[in-house]
């Protein structure tokens, strides 16, 4: 993973989410620099000097041209400032959008219809901004939680109303007790845990601070003056949740893979998903590998890096 130093200090870290089109037979996406050590990096490397961040990438397993540049960022300022620069724009340019990002990609409801881009309301006269290039996730507890890496089975659960922080964390805390307590699909009943030793290495937890094309497509796209209306309930909420197949814990993709291909094992899935509705109403699963993405700096500043925040 790119891991660009800082120092280290309390933060607010969110983690962003930028789909993209990667061909099959190129590994990496890369950008157009004069610094070889920045080839993967692109205008990010430009950030380097003011803001922490790290790098990975995203590829899911049933559409592998389906990409994600995946950046955790050690402070939500650092992204905004990121997002006002010059540099955003080209970073985006030379992330091209997959065409096929809403044929792809299974999407499941738990017995509810799936939601497609056909049941989206139909829009006003006037053009809706074009929707966020990026996905912005916070982390929903502070609880200490493993790396989201290598293979992935990622949730979106949709609660159709926006409502105050207390309720939001009700609905969270509803879905958590059966996803984050230790549920396992069937082929992974190898791995053995509980309470917060399964929280921190098996499961992590997510909500959306800005949402991305993604979700309208999968979702709907939500009214205009709904999005433009904070005090407006009629929005929604979407919870996410990452369920980790880690090496340390002696899973495997290839156990991944049998259990994605096991009719039992998505039964298991949709039993669980039956159990918090309501208040969700839809579900989405994907599946992907994710990856460090690799970056030429010095390994005694990474390792003093760690220290330093392993000491906060």
């Amino acid at each position: 993973m790119a891991r660009i130093k800082q120092t280290a200090k309390r933060f607010r870290k969110v983690t962003t989410w930028t789909r993209f089109h990667l061909p099959r037979e190129q590994e990496w996406p890369t950008f157009p620099v004069a610094d070889p050590a920045h080839v993967h990096l692109g205008p990010l490397a430009d950030m380097e000097a003011e803001a922490g961040f790290s790098v990975s990438l995203g590829r899911m397993v049933d559409d592998p041209e389906q990409a994600a540049y995946i950046i955790q960022w050690w402070q939500l300022s650092d992204l905004q400032k990121f997002q006002a620069s010059p540099a955003c724009a080209e970073f985006l340019r030379n992330l091209p959008e997959n065409d096929n990002l809403q044929a792809s990609a299974e999407s499941t409801s738990s017995g509810l219809r799936s939601l497609t881009i056909e049941d989206a309301p139909s829009s006003s006269s006037s053009s809706p901004p074009a929707p966020s290039r990026f996905l912005t996730l916070e982390e929903f507890t502070r609880i200490p939680s493993a790396e989201v890496q290598g293979r992935v089975t990622l949730n979106a659960f949709l609660v159709p109303r926006k409502g105050d922080g207390p309720t939001r964390r009700a609905w969270y805390e509803s879905v958590r007790a059966v996803f984050g307590g230790g549920f396992q699909p069937r082929g992974s009943e190898f791995i053995r845990g509980h309470g917060l030793w399964w929280e921190r290495y098996m499961t992590t937890w997510f909500s959306a601070l800005e949402e991305d094309g993604w979700v309208d497509r999968k979702f709907g796209k939500l009214e205009e003056q709904t999005a433009q209306d904070p005090e407006d309930d009629r929005g929604r909420t979407v919870i996410y949740e990452f369920h980790l197949w880690p090496r340390s814990c002696g899973a495997t993709p290839e156990h991944e893979e049998a259990s994605a291909a096991d009719p039992q094992a998505r039964e298991s899935w949709k039993e669980a998903v039956a159990k918090v509705m309501p208040p969700v109403t839809a579900w989405v699963q994907e599946r992907w590998d994710i990856r460090k993405v690799p970056y030429f700096e010095d390994d005694e500043d990474e390792e003093e890096l760690e220290q330093e925040l392993d000491e906060d």
